[in-house]
């Protein structure tokens, strides 16, 4: 069976951080008593512990119904401090730049979410840009997206000093705002789109220019040795979907074609039928995820310049029009909406 979503304590100890600022104690709320106990045991235990991410929406719900502030996400966001992120946030605040910190953040991403249903953040440096993205997987998922990208940014620019420009250049959003447009203007102050196929920060090259104020490189070798260390003690299991992207994804883009189960099986070490079973324990399969990846490179070759009917033999459809179908169905865009998209994207 899928594993529950896991997210970190810290979220839990941000939003309490909120409740606070707002002089509002969370024993006055209307928890159950098992909400209590379990909430009183989670605000007790280390920032990096995961506990469920059902449970801290409860919270939301509760909060939401006790208090009037529709842009709850950008005002949680506000009360983040790096102990909120556990050891990643201790990473982020002491990288010797940014960029270094973006891909610890991308790198460690599953300290702070973990689970079978969340798409990994991925991190690209494209010509006179970097940008992290990442796919939605669920709709119960939307306030967790938002919550973290506002967090993350709002944490960033406290990483520089005010002498410091931020160069954030544009962020999309797959869901439609949840609140009055001016609250994402107001917070982000950047282009912004919404109902695109993925979740988008963009940054300029600036970025690679800026550095913490608390920069430590060698404080940084102990705290990368401690992360890795703790995400080899998680199971090796529940990796194998993330695993399974990678290797789909190198092999596109290296063998330019799709490739078939037997062959990722083998290069597993396993036998296909093997390998099936443990995806399906995962609510996943071999077809999903290369479908996942086979449009991610799709997408790739199109900002490239291919012409379809070349992207369409490479990814192994059997002609432009499969290729179509596929992606529509995958990102309820149509190709040619999506190479319009990117075409507007280099044109800005």
């Amino acid at each position: 069976m899928p594993t529950e979503l896991q997210i970190a304590n810290g979220y839990f100890q941000l939003w309490n951080a909120y409740l606070k600022q707002q002089n509002i104690d969370w024993l006055n709320l209307d928890l159950t008593s098992e909400q209590n106990i379990a909430l009183s045991n989670i605000l007790s235990e280390p920032m990096d512990k995961l506990s469920p991410y059902s449970f801290f929406m409860e919270l939301i719900e509760l909060t939401r119904n006790k208090i009037d502030c529709p842009d709850l996400a950008f005002a949680m966001a506000k009360c983040i401090s790096p102990a909120n992120f556990g050891l990643l946030g201790y990473m982020a605040s002491r990288s010797e730049n940014l960029a270094q910190a973006l891909e610890y953040v991308v790198r460690f991403s599953r300290l702070v979410i973990d689970g079978d249903h969340i798409t990994p953040m991925k991190y690209q440096r494209d010509g006179k840009i970097i940008r992290m993205y990442c796919s939605l997987g669920h709709e119960k998922f939307i306030f967790l997206h938002e919550v973290t990208l506002a967090a993350m940014l709002h944490l960033a620019r406290a990483f520089v000093s005010a002498e410091q420009t931020f160069p954030l250049f544009r962020m999309s959003f797959v869901n439609k705002p949840l609140v009055a447009l001016k609250y994402y203007q107001d917070f982000y102050q950047c282009e912004l789109y919404f109902e695109q196929p993925e979740y988008e920060v963009v940054f300029s090259n600036d970025v690679l220019d800026l550095k913490p104020e608390q920069a430590d490189p060698n404080l940084i070798q102990l705290l990368v040795k401690q992360a890795e260390d703790t995400m080899q003690q998680r199971s090796q299991q529940s990796i194998l979907p993330e695993q399974l992207h990678f290797i789909i994804a190198e092999y596109l883009r290296l063998r330019q074609q799709a490739p078939k189960i037997e062959d990722i099986a083998q290069e597993l070490n396993m036998s296909s039928r093997t390998l099936q079973r443990q995806l399906s324990q995962f609510d996943t399969s071999f077809k999903r995820i290369l479908e996942i990846e086979r449009m991610q490179r799709c997408e790739s070759l199109l900002k490239q310049g291919m012409g379809l009917t070349d992207i369409a033999l490479e990814l192994g459809y059997s002609d432009q029009s499969a290729l179509a179908r596929a992606y529509k169905a995958a990102s309820g865009q149509t190709l040619l909406q999506k190479k319009q998209t990117l075409i507007a994207n280099e044109i800005k």
